[in-house]
C-alpha cells in the first residue's frame, strides 16, 4: 500500500483545494474501493477512525433531533454528558424556539422552496477557544441535501461548505468599519458566505417538496494532521475561520465519494459540534407527508435567525428570556453596535455556537420521481 499511499498524497497536494479531489479522474470513484479503513490507515498512519467512520457513513444516518436544555431527543432518549450533537434554535419575533418544536401553521403552505443558508457568526467558547489554541487546527463544515431531486433523472443534491482556521490571533481585527468600535476578541467572528465566490450558491438552494437535510459539525484536529498539511496549501489567512473550499450542488454519489476522502485526513480530533444531518421541513405539505406530524423527528424550516450549539453546552431555557440576536450574535438586547462583539463573548461564556441567516421563499421546480437522498 506504500505506493497508494504516496500517490495520494502527490494527489492532495497537486490538487491544492479539496475541491480537486473530486475532479481529479477516478479518484473520487476509487476512493471507496482503495481506501477501506486498512487502507486509509496506510494513507494516514495517524488516522482517527472514530472520525474515518463517521464521514464514510456521514448521510447513511438522520440524527433525531434535541428538543431539550439537557440534551434530550425527540424520541426521548438522553444523549452522554458530553454529546457534541448540535442544538437547533430559531430566533424571530416570538424570541427563542426550539427549530423542532415551531408552529408548523407558519411554514409555506405547499409546494417547492428555495432556501438561503448563511453563516453569519462564530462564537467560540472560553474552553473550546483554548481547545483550538492547543490545537491550532479547526475546521467548521456545514451541509444542506436535497431528499428529492429536482427532475426525475437527476441525483438529490448537496450543497457543502468548509472553513478552515490556521492560527489564533488574540483580537482578531473586527470586521466593523466604525474606528470607535472596540476590538473584537478573538472568540468571535463574522463569517458570511457573500465574502466568498464558492459560497454564495448557499443563498440559492432549491430544496424540492420542502424536505432536506441540514448538518453542522465544529472539530479540531492536532497541529501536524494531513488534513493540516493539505490545508496550508490554500488557506492563508489567519484568525478564526477563513471560506477554504465549497460543493455547490454536488450530487450525493460525489459527495459520500469526498466524504471517505475527507475522514482518511483525519487526526487527533476533538469535536466541538458534532452531528449527522438532521431532517428539514421547510412546507406544511411536507410535516404532512410523513404521517405524524404531531411528533415529526427533524426541525421547522422558517426565515429567520438559527442558532446551533452543542448538547452538552445548552443552558436553560430562562437564561435566553433577556437575550436578542443582533447581526448574528446572542447579546443583551439594545447592545449597540460597536460592542455587539464584546457583548457576544461575554455573553453565554460556556456556549459555543454558530447563527445562520435562513431565509425561505416558494419557488416551482420540476420534479418527479427522482433519486432520493439515502
Amino acid at each position: 500500500m506504500s505506493d497508494l499511499r504516496r500517490d495520494f498524497l502527490q494527489r492532495v497536494l497537486a490538487a491544492g483545494t479539496l475541491q480537486g479531489l473530486i475532479t481529479s479522474p477516478g479518484l473520487g470513484r476509487a476512493a471507496g474501493a482503495l481506501l477501506d479503513e486498512d487502507g486509509a490507515q496506510d494513507v494516514n498512519p495517524d488516522l482517527d477512525a472514530r472520525a474515518y467512520t463517521f464521514w464514510s457513513d456521514f448521510f447513511s444516518t438522520d440524527a433525531e433531533p434535541i428538543v431539550g436544555a439537557t440534551g434530550q431527543r425527540r424520541g426521548g432518549g438522553s444523549p452522554a454528558p458530553d454529546d457534541a450533537q448540535p442544538v437547533f434554535l430559531h430566533y424571530g419575533p416570538e424570541g427563542f424556539k426550539n427549530a423542532a418544536e415551531l408552529d408548523v401553521s407558519k411554514l409555506v403552505s405547499a409546494g417547492d422552496v428555495m432556501v438561503s443558508v448563511n453563516t453569519s457568526t462564530v462564537k467560540v467558547a472560553e474552553e473550546d477557544q483554548r481547545t483550538f489554541e492547543r490545537l491550532q487546527n479547526a475546521q467548521i463544515r456545514v451541509d444542506v441535501a436535497q431528499k428529492t431531486g429536482i427532475i426525475p433523472i437527476l441525483e438529490a443534491m448537496a450543497y457543502t461548505v468548509v472553513g478552515g482556521m490556521r492560527s489564533i490571533q488574540a483580537g482578531t481585527p473586527s470586521t466593523s468599519k466604525s474606528t470607535t468600535a472596540k476590538k473584537a476578541p478573538a472568540t468571535v467572528q463574522s463569517i458570511s458566505v457573500s465574502s466568498d465566490a464558492a459560497w454564495q450558491k448557499m443563498q440559492n438552494i432549491p430544496l424540492p417538496s420542502g424536505e432536506g437535510r441540514w448538518a453542522l459539525n465544529l472539530e479540531a484536529q492536532k497541529k501536524d494532521s494531513l488534513f493540516c498539511k493539505v490545508l496550508q496549501n490554500f488557506v492563508k489567512e489567519s484568525g478564526l475561520f477563513v471560506p477554504m473550499l465549497g460543493f455547490p450542488g454536488i450530487v450525493m454519489s460525489a459527495l459520500n465519494s469526498f466524504n471517505t476522502i475527507y475522514g482518511v485526513l483525519h487526526a487527533g480530533t476533538v469535536s466541538i459540534i458534532k452531528g449527522n444531518p438532521v431532517r428539514v421541513f421547510a412546507t406544511q405539505e411536507a410535516v404532512q407527508r410523513t404521517g405524524a406530524p404531531g411528533s415529526v423527528t427533524g426541525i421547522l424550516l422558517q426565515s429567520g435567525t438559527y442558532i446551533l450549539l452543542p448538547a452538552k453546552q445548552s443552558p436553560p431555557v430562562e437564561q435566553w428570556k433577556n437575550l436578542a440576536v443582533i447581526q448574528g450574535r446572542v447579546v443583551p438586547p439594545k447592545t449597540a453596535a460597536p460592542d455587539l462583539d464584546a457583548a457576544a463573548a461575554d455573553t453565554l461564556k460556556g456556549v459555543t455556537y454558530v447563527t445562520f441567516d435562513v431565509e425561505v421563499t416558494p419557488a416551482t421546480f420540476v420534479t418527479g420521481a427522482a433519486k432520493k437522498l439515502g
